[in-house]
């Protein structure tokens, strides 16, 4: 187990939000973008300043709460330090085009056609890169959202997806509660009932966002499920925004992914988007590369003009391209690759929380666990959760509470595992 950290955190530092600024000071809309509640960048800060090393920072915060995917970082760094990887030519000196050179919207398309087999290729020119996911969100909220519109998101769910939308589109996103006893399976009819309720209520239902596969919950979802989700949000003229950014994170070997991508007669193409990137599936979050695919020319043609706003280093995008071109390393190494190291962490985080009696919720994709710990709270409520995350971080674990991925259920904690082996031995044993 690790060492008691020097952290002198408390629960109350989680909880901060800035005082109303002078009147003249910033604008109505900064206000409200700094008044969400900050906890995930306060706790990113606290883990950076004082990360765990086994020899530089022995006493530091074992880092199981933030998103990252350790266990390729080797193989990724010795293939982009291949020999002219990173070449630098006269195109890289220049302006070029903010929604993604075409050598990666090219790249990007083939690799996604190879893997999902769509009926007819993926095409370049319905790809828009930009610097990550968060932008990518950011962009769709601008383009698809006018303020006060309702997004519907499964909870519990990665929690930025509520500030992508409310930050600037000014949408209000609302949770769809799937349920601990049902196993938090998404229903098909609590999903209408809402959208039901909002528009009754006389406010517009503009966004549903899924995750697939599910952060936290590591499922993904079958191709008949999806169509039947894609037919209710078809029905009420909803665009269905659909995050595939663990797609090749499947650590499971008897399951077999179904991206959108791959499925064929949606049931509304035009309101269909689909998103993924390299920080998870490739372990490159430095990069700041996320990709939008869309079929609809107004969404592609503002999503273009935001990219300048949002676009990506032209030699990041270059050494993505290099990855995925390279079809050899790609397919046949990495990816494979990735998956067996998934699965032999995910083993071996699960084996020792169950020995010590934590309830781990089966997933089949993602990197992370998402566990029951209630049996450690003396009354199963919000407040006595943080109080046992504050209890682990204080002791030198961090992971991430279940409040902060709006979990109807008090008790649940997220814990990554696809960490290096010595820093997960140090967090869990």
């Amino acid at each position: 187990m690790a060492s008691p950290t020097t952290s002198n955190i408390s629960k109350n530092d989680f909880e901060e939000v800035l005082s109303p600024p002078p009147p003249d000071m910033i604008s109505k809309r900064s206000y409200q973008t700094l008044s969400f509640p900050t906890f995930s960048a306060q706790l990113a800060e606290e883990i950076r300043n004082n990360q765990y090393d086994k020899q530089n920072n022995p006493t530091g915060v074992v880092n199981l709460a933030i998103s990252v995917n350790q266990l390729m970082e080797d193989e990724v760094l010795a293939r982009l330090n291949k020999e002219n990887t990173l070449t630098l030519t006269s195109q890289h000196q220049y302006y070029n085009d903010t929604s993604g050179l075409p050598e990666l919207r090219k790249a990007v398309a083939n690799f996604l056609t190879r893997h999902h087999k769509p009926s007819e290729a993926i095409s370049p020119e319905n790809l828009v890169v930009m610097n990550g996911l968060t932008a990518c969100l950011d962009a769709l909220s601008h383009t698809l959202c006018d303020p006060g519109d309702v997004v519907i998101t499964p909870t519990p769910v990665y929690g930025r997806i509520f500030t992508n939308f409310y930050d600037r589109a000014g949408a209000t996103v609302v949770p769809l509660p799937c349920q601990e006893m049902e196993n938090f399976a998404l229903k098909e009819e609590d999903l209408k009932s809402l959208i039901k309720q909002y528009l009754d209520d006389g406010q517009r239902v503009r966004v549903f966002v899924l995750l697939h596969p599910h952060n936290p919950l590591g499922h993904v979802y079958s191709t008949e499920q999806l169509r039947n989700i894609m037919k209710i949000c078809a029905q009420y003229k909803i665009h269905i925004v659909i995050d595939e950014i663990y797609a090749f994170s499947i650590h499971d070997r008897s399951t077999h992914f179904n991206s959108v991508l791959g499925m064929e007669s949606l049931p509304d193409p035009q309101r269909t988007h689909v998103l993924w990137g390299f920080s998870k599936d490739f372990s490159i979050p430095g990069f700041r590369i996320g990709v939008i695919h869309s079929t609809n020319p107004w969404v592609l043609s503002c999503l273009r003009t935001l990219s300048h706003y949002h676009s990506s280093p032209p030699l990041t995008q270059h050494a993505a391209a290099s990855l995925l071109s390279d079809v050899e390393w790609c397919d046949d190494f990495y990816v494979p690759t990735n998956k067996n190291k998934l699965a032999a962490a995910y083993k071996k985080a699960c084996e020792y929380l169950e020995a010590s009696g934590v309830k781990v919720h089966k997933t089949v994709a993602g990197i992370f666990l998402w566990v029951n710990m209630q049996a450690f709270l003396d009354e199963c409520n919000e407040e006595n959760e943080m109080a046992l995350f504050m209890m682990f971080l204080k002791g030198g674990v961090c992971l991430l509470p279940g409040k902060k991925l709006y979990c109807a259920h008090p008790g649940w904690y997220r814990i990554v595992f696809s960490v290096k082996e010595n820093v997960l031995e140090e967090g869990m044993f």
